[in-house]
């Protein structure tokens, strides 16, 4: 699965300059908290590419890595997903406008003394973004992720801002 989402993001890349202004590429950091006790935040960060089919409705390929979070006591989780989502965008002017995302993400993730497991789940998030200009967009989201590790599923909650650019 990730490889088939990794050739698809490099598609992206690939036939942008065919898509003529509904397609873009994107990067983006923040921070991740995995809900498990004892876990700190970690810094993470995203690269992510999409098409635009209209001013309400995308689809959105993205690589995410939750970054190296400490644990109490000693150790570190860490982890990464690729996840293929829909987009749907309320604009709220002619630069601005707000956005929820659903699609299904593959999660990997260990932890000092835990080999590293996947979790195929569905991924969601919400946000604004700002057009500062025609091609050059920024972005304030917030995403959930499930992420299992040991025998417990928890969410990841990502804050990221990041910056995009259309095609």
């Amino acid at each position: 699965m990730k490889k088939i989402a990794i050739a698809a993001l490099l598609s992206t890349f690939i036939a942008a300059p065919a898509m003529a202004a509904d397609a873009y590429i994107g990067v983006s950091a923040g921070q991740n908290k995995l809900d498990f006790s004892g876990v700190k935040s970690s810094t993470a960060y995203s690269v992510f590419g999409g098409y635009s089919f209209t001013d309400y409705i995308a689809a959105e390929l993205a690589y995410v890595d939750f970054g190296s979070a400490d644990i109490d006591g000693g150790g570190t989780a860490k982890g990464n997903a690729v996840s293929l989502s829909a987009v749907g965008s309320l604009p709220l002017g002619k630069d601005f406008s707000l956005f929820a995302k659903l699609g299904y993400a593959t999660v990997k993730a260990e932890a000092t003394g835990i080999a590293s497991q996947n979790k195929d789940d569905v991924t969601y998030g919400v946000g604004a973004q700002y057009n500062a200009s025609r091609n050059v967009g920024v972005r304030l989201g917030y995403d959930i992720y499930r992420v299992k590790v040991g025998t417990e599923t928890k969410d990841s909650a990502l804050w990221t801002l990041g910056a995009l650019f259309k095609f």
